[in-house]
């Protein structure tokens, strides 16, 4: 067929030449069509190739392809060979296409046109097989079978089922025979390409019930079909849809025969999510699934299948719970005790059941509303809801005349005995103070006094006015500061002081301040000492981070100065100077500009603000006092208190707080000793297994980037900073958290960033 031929042909000649393979047997003619595209470049035989298979496509020519192989499939002597070359080149025709024209490719060749077509050749050939069938004849739909898997196979089930499965559900809803097709359309598909296709149904089916026509029990009779369901995609996988999930799980319980799955699957959901393992290792994403699957199937099993499981129920909240709580991250606290909540609601129906208090986010509300899923009827309760509110009405309000009447009259004589004193105009009374019997007291030892007192009224006043006290007393504080830490360290609330956390949490800060070095030393000192709860030690941590957040904040403010008031005062004063220095010479520039300010007038939005005074950064003087002593003993553990133990959540607030000081003390003489002292400590930990600590130590690591001299990490710290690098391009590659690898990205852009600030730094002589 070159172009020499071509030009002797006349149209009707072509169109009887395209006639051949448009009327002849499809299954020759498609292999004919797709070889020859291969096997020329561009040309006038290509463009014929092309026009011809672009018709053959759209008359709906590959339904008869599939149908005659499905025919050939029936012979004694079939030919798989020819069958497995007609299946690849079906399914990989838009790509063959898309090399052979390149730009020039036509749309009936595109990925999202061609198989949305293969599934409308489907419907078609199921349709012959349905006549078939009630015809008395034998059919084989094992090819129809090879082409959904490696359609689904190679990813496009989206475009595949979204024709498929509208047409078959309504199919199979109304005949047994389409449901039969249906059924042994999916057992014929090859166990390479089982797991798209079903992953794709479960996907894309409208619900439980639709999934459980089209597969009916292939989930009982197919060993991989039943891997999939009940243990990849619940278990090994997580990201899928509410929805998704309420289908796979609902499908088990559809059937009697299919519910024993269920019950497994819960079974194993308990036991995988109350593992220590699960909770340390595993991320929040799959955290968060396994206990939308548990939801879903404590909402589809009925109260006789909730017994047989209450003991696992019970192990589940028993220890599955402490170990969501004993977890740093509070998105875990929060998803152990939601859970937590409905395992013991479920173990004891009318019993009391655990209450926690918590934040509900986004993820919270929607794992608990899969308690009650759409697929589930709830009983109809409006008529129940709505008899309260009526009865209630009719008890309040009369039904008629004569209760109206009788009302009016017993109302008229009640007030009748009452004094008429309703037209007296009220006292306002908005603007009055209640006057309080004790007086705030004077002295600081005074206060000492009152916090061992039983009296509530003094006790309230002295925590409101203790930390303005302690700061104008600063004298009187340091003679006793060691002294007024420990009372309010174990002070406790013992009459419900308003604000009595915050109140004595600001007192601890200002008695800090005021006599930083015996007050830090003596709370780093208590920090790793026995007998002290896990509440103190954080306060312990927060007041020290609070207290040099102050030190090395402690500016003077100016007043803000009106513009035109400064002016007057600054043209008042310089007459006043010349007055006095009249036999002085006198400045002509000087005299102008001040005539010219006291003239002019200025606009502003508002005050202007001073210039502030700055002072010297105090905690500089004491950065060492707060920080080296609480990185000293951190390995070693107390009989209650183990920060290389189960203290995860202590030990990453202890190493978020040292990278705080750490940052507060930048341009301080000491920086570079805690600087290298932290990347020791972070050394040490960098492969801990808790991800709150994990975060603080990348968090350290960039605060000593960014308070350290570059000088001095490449001076003193060069292996340190070596060994960080390298660690934190690890983490950033390979941490299952997604915070910490955002750290360490972090972290490395600010080392190249200095890097490439410093190229050549100068040597220390």
């Amino acid at each position: 067929m070159g172009p020499q031929w071509m030009d002797l042909l006349t149209s009707e000649h072509l169109d009887l030449w395209d006639s051949f393979f448009l009327k002849g047997p499809a299954d020759q003619a498609f292999l004919v069509l797709v070889d020859s595209l291969g096997q020329t470049g561009p040309s006038a035989r290509l463009d014929r190739c092309v026009h011809v298979l672009e018709k053959f496509l759209q008359r709906g020519a590959l339904a008869e392809v599939i149908w005659e192989v499905c025919e050939q499939q029936l012979e004694a002597t079939p030919t798989p060979v020819l069958h497995e070359g007609i299946l690849a080149k079906i399914c990989n025709l838009p790509d063959h296409v898309a090399n052979c024209l390149q730009k020039h490719n036509k749309s009936v060749f595109y990925s999202q046109n061609y198989f949305p077509r293969i599934g409308n050749a489907i419907l078609k050939v199921l349709q012959m097989v349905s006549v078939s069938l009630r015809d008395g004849k034998g059919c084989s739909i094992n090819f129809v079978s090879q082409l959904l898997g490696k359609v689904c196979m190679q990813g496009r089930h989206r475009e595949l089922f979204s024709v498929l499965l509208p047409r078959l559900t309504a199919l199979v809803q109304s005949d047994c025979i389409w449901q039969r097709i249906c059924w042994r359309l999916v057992e014929s598909v090859p166990d390479r390409w089982m797991e798209p296709v079903v992953t794709g149904l479960a996907q894309m089916a409208p619900g439980p019930s639709a999934l459980s026509q089209l597969l009916g029990d292939l989930v009982l009779k197919n060993k991989k079909t039943q891997f999939i369901l009940t243990q990849k995609l619940l278990f090994l996988q997580y990201g899928h849809k509410n929805e998704m999930l309420q289908t796979i799980l609902g499908y088990l319980s559809m059937e009697n025969n299919r519910r024993a799955l269920l019950i497994k699957v819960l079974r194993e959901l308990l036991e995988i999510w109350s593992s220590g393992s699960m909770v340390k290792h595993s991320p929040y994403p799959q955290m968060l699934h396994l206990s939308r699957c548990i939801f879903i199937c404590i909402s589809l099993l009925n109260k006789e299948e909730m017994e047989g499981c209450k003991q696992e129920l019970l192990h589940a909240l028993t220890s599955g719970t402490r170990l969501y709580l004993d977890s740093s991250l509070l998105p875990v606290r929060c998803l152990g005790m939601v859970v937590a909540e409905c395992l013991s609601q479920q173990i004891d129906l009318e019993g009391p059941s655990l209450s926690f208090q918590y934040e509900e986010d986004d993820d919270i509300k929607d794992l608990k509303s899969l308690l009650n899923p759409p697929c589930i009827c709830l009983p109809d309760l409006p008529d129940l809801a709505r008899a309260p509110s009526e009865s209630s009405y009719s008890s309040t309000v009369p039904t008629s005349k004569k209760d109206v009447k009788d009302q009016d009259e017993q109302k008229t004589g009640s007030e009748s005995e009452l004094d008429s004193d309703d037209d007296l105009t009220p006292y306002d009374m908005s603007t009055d103070t209640e006057l309080k019997k004790n007086k705030t007291p004077a002295y600081i030892r005074d206060c000492m006094e009152v916090l061992f007192s039983e009296d509530v009224e003094k006790l309230e006043a002295t925590m409101s006015s203790m930390a303005t006290l302690i700061r104008s007393n600063s004298t009187a504080t340091k003679e006793v500061s060691t002294e007024l830490a420990k009372i309010l360290l174990h002070l406790d609330d013992r009459f419900g002081v308003e604000k009595f956390t915050e109140l004595r949490f600001a007192a601890m800060v200002a008695v800090t301040v005021t006599d930083p070095v015996p007050v830090s030393q003596y709370l780093t000192e208590e920090f790793y000492s026995l007998n002290y709860s896990l509440r103190q030690r954080m306060d312990i941590l927060d007041i020290l981070a609070s207290a040099a957040k102050e030190l090395s904040d402690s500016i003077i403010p100016v007043k803000p100065v009106d513009p035109e008031a400064k002016a007057e005062d600054h043209l008042l004063s310089s007459r006043l100077v010349a007055t006095q220095q009249s036999e002085e010479p006198v400045d002509w520039r000087k005299v102008v500009e001040e005539r010219i300010a006291s003239k002019v007038r200025r606009f502003a939005k508002g005050q202007t603000r001073g210039t502030p005074a700055p002072t010297p950064n105090r905690f500089h003087t004491v950065a060492g006092y707060f920080f080296f002593p609480l990185i000293q003993n951190f390995d070693r553990p107390v009989v209650t208190f183990n920060l290389l133990g189960e203290n995860h959540l202590m030990l990453g607030r202890l190493v978020h707080t040292l990278g705080i000081l750490l940052h507060l003390a930048k341009n301080a003489m000491v920086v570079s000793q805690m600087g290298k002292a932290l990347l020791e400590f972070v050394w040490v930990l960098h492969y801990h297994t808790d991800p709150f600590v994990r975060q603080g130590l990348l968090f350290c690591v960039s605060t000593v980037l960014l308070s350290v001299p570059w000088e001095r990490l490449m001076t003193d710290m060069a292996e340190e900073v070596l060994e960080m690098k390298c660690w934190l391009a690890d983490v950033a590659e390979k941490d299952p958290n997604e915070g910490c690898r955002r750290l360490a990205v972090n972290g490395l852009i600010l080392m190249d960033k200095y890097k490439k600030d410093n190229l050549q730094p100068t040597p220390l002589e």
